[in-house]
C-alpha cells in the first residue's frame, strides 16, 4: 500500500496529518449527535439510555477533538521530546482531564464519567 519506499517522513507531518484526520472525525461525530438531538422529541422526555449514549457521543467527539489538537501541537513543536513546560502547555489547550493525563503519562480511573471533563459536557 506504501508506495514511496525511498523518502523519509518527518514524524511532525505525520502527526499534522493525524491531526486533521482526527478532527474530521470529530466532525463527523459532531454531525452524529446534531442528527440524533433532531430526531429525538424535545417535547417529550427522553429516556435514560437515549440521554447516556448521547453524553457518550459527546465524549467521544471531545476526546477526537483533544487527540486532534494534541497532535497539532506535539507535530509543531518538531521534536524528539517534550520537556515539562512543553506538555503543561499543550494540556492547557486541551478540554478533558483523561486527555491530559494520556498526554502526562499519568493514570486516570474516570474514563467517560462526568468526572473526566474539565469543563460540563458540550451536549447541545
Amino acid at each position: 500500500m506504501f508506495a514511496d519506499n525511498g523518502s523519509e517522513h518527518p514524524i511532525s507531518t505525520i502527526n499534522i496529518r493525524l491531526s486533521s484526520y482526527l478532527d474530521k472525525l470529530a466532525g463527523q461525530i459532531f454531525d452524529l449527535e446534531e442528527a440524533i438531538s433532531h430526531a429525538v422529541d424535545t417535547s417529550s422526555s427522553a429516556e435514560p439510555q437515549t440521554i447516556t449514549s448521547l453524553q457518550s457521543l459527546d465524549f467521544l467527539r471531545q476526546s477526537l477533538e483533544d487527540l486532534a489538537i494534541m497532535t497539532l501541537l506535539i507535530g509543531q513543536e518538531n521534536k524528539v521530546s517534550l520537556t515539562a513546560p512543553e506538555i503543561e502547555k499543550i494540556s492547557q489547550k486541551l478540554k478533558l482531564k483523561v486527555t491530559c493525563a494520556v498526554l502526562e503519562g499519568q493514570q486516570h480511573d474516570d474514563f467517560g464519567t462526568k468526572k473526566d471533563s474539565a469543563d460540563d459536557l458540550d451536549l447541545f
